[in-house]
């Protein structure tokens, strides 16, 4: 991997007034117990169940990508040979200097690990089999597409 470029608060803040910011999002299935969520400090989607993501950085390639979200929003590591791909969805928020994201959603499964999420990030977490009525659309979409790929295997 090249190095990780990433653009200053002041200098980001002002190419979310004119670019579409890439997003990847996790839905972790923690020991077949439930999928892992996260209640949200910040915006987007502040103060609402959410899945862990974050923005692809510049010289990442995608599994760099989602190993850095699980690591720096949970404190776990994954494998992500095999992510299982969910789909996109478009994102546009009235925070941020009208934010819009495309964010692409991945599935894995996780097995013993200890969960430490972000406290910059986050207020909680919960391992749980059904959508909270409190979270985000991009992450509704995201579980809705899950829900029948595990219909489908089953």
């Amino acid at each position: 991997m090249s190095e990780i470029k990433f653009a200053p608060k002041e200098i980001f803040e002002q190419m979310l007034e004119y670019m579409v910011i890439p997003t990847f999002d996790l839905i972790l299935e923690y020991n077949n117990e439930g999928i892992i969520l996260v209640k949200r400090k910040i915006a987007p989607y502040k103060n609402q169940w959410a899945l862990p993501g974050l923005r692809m950085y510049k010289g990442e390639n995608i599994d760099d990508t989602l190993k850095r979200i699980a690591e720096a929003e949970l404190g776990i590591k994954i494998d992500p040979k095999n992510k299982i791909f969910l789909g996109q969805y478009i994102g546009k928020f009235t925070t941020e200097h009208n934010r819009q994201d495309i964010s692409t959603g991945y599935y894995l499964k996780v097995k013993d690990c200890i969960i430490k999420p972000n406290e910059d990030h986050f207020y909680s977490h919960q391992i749980t089999k059904t959508i909270p009525k409190d979270i985000g659309a991009m992450y509704k979409y995201y579980l809705n597409q899950y829900q029948k790929l595990v219909k489908q295997e089953g």
